[in-house]
């Protein structure tokens, strides 16, 4: 019975708790603040992040994980034993999925029998560390490669996500959002309802009014018209821990869940949205 490595990346905001208990490998990137570079997860924290993000004198950029240190990480690994699945961070998003193919291959033409999978998990933050963890436990008990790879792809295919960001200047600066619109939602108070497809944060949709932005955000999850009764609900927020609780409850009061994860959304994905609240619920 082979071996199986889970190897994710700090965009999504694994914890390091998590990351010990169930033996996952995980990928920093590096985050650059006023000229001075941290990795996310291991230099800086959420909460230090968004303490420096209020001071900042330039919003703060990230880097590609490289393929040399995907190389570095995969042939260890091999060398020992393991076969390998990675999950990433959207491939549309950023180079590090191509980057891992380039390891990949590098490694295979050392070791043409190492086994390297490496999965696009086409989203971002904490839904795709549930699947890391997901594979994991699988692994742990002996399940093989294409079962493992199948049934994460199948849980991240459960659910969507709606997102709101507390300010729009870094969804301009990202590109997320164009001038004319930036103008109008600042003139007109309204914040774009954001979601994942195909691998890309979208706006969707619109909520007008800063205020009350949780019982808004709740509203449009109603709207979806999806049953929650005994799923999972994964509520994901930045800088924004009071309504994010206020969510909580809401979901749990409304929707009879049989779980409300929270999660913060760390450096590497706040550096684009900036302060945010959003809720992946079951499609399901």
């Amino acid at each position: 019975m082979a071996k199986i490595k889970i190897i994710t990346d700090s965009a999504s905001d694994i914890t390091r708790e998590d990351a010990e208990r169930y033996g996952i490998h995980v990928f920093a990137f590096s985050i650059m603040i006023d000229g001075k570079e941290y990795r996310t997860g291991v230099d800086i924290s959420s909460s230090e992040f968004y303490e420096k993000l209020k001071t900042c004198q330039e919003i703060p950029s990230t880097s590609q994980i490289t393929p040399d240190e995907l190389y570095q990480t995969f042939k260890q690994y091999t060398e020992e034993g393991y076969e390998i699945l990675f999950i990433s961070i959207s491939s549309v998003a950023t180079g590090t999925f191509n980057n891992a193919l380039i390891a990949k291959n590098m490694v295979q033409e050392e070791n043409p029998n190492a086994v390297i999978e490496i999965l696009d998990s086409q989203r971002f933050a904490y839904i795709y560390a549930l699947a890391a963890i997901e594979a994991a436990k699988l692994a742990e008990q002996g399940k093989n490669m294409e079962t493992i790879k199948q049934t994460v792809i199948d849980f991240m295919d459960q659910y969507d996500v709606y997102v709101v960001a507390q300010s729009l200047k870094y969804l301009e600066k990202g590109g997320r959002i164009n001038k004319a619109s930036l103008v109008m939602g600042n003139v007109l108070d309204i914040r774009p309802l954001l979601s994942i497809r195909n691998g890309l944060i979208e706006a969707i949709g619109s909520i007008r009014g800063s205020k009350k932005i949780v019982a808004k955000l709740f509203k449009k999850i109603q709207e979806s018209g999806y049953s929650q009764t005994g799923k999972m609900m994964l509520i994901v927020q930045g800088d924004m821990p009071e309504e994010a609780e206020e969510m909580k409850r809401l979901l749990e009061e409304n929707f009879a869940p049989g779980q409300v994860l929270v999660r913060e959304v760390g450096p590497t994905i706040a550096t684009h949205i900036g302060p945010v609240l959003g809720v992946f619920f079951s499609i399901q």
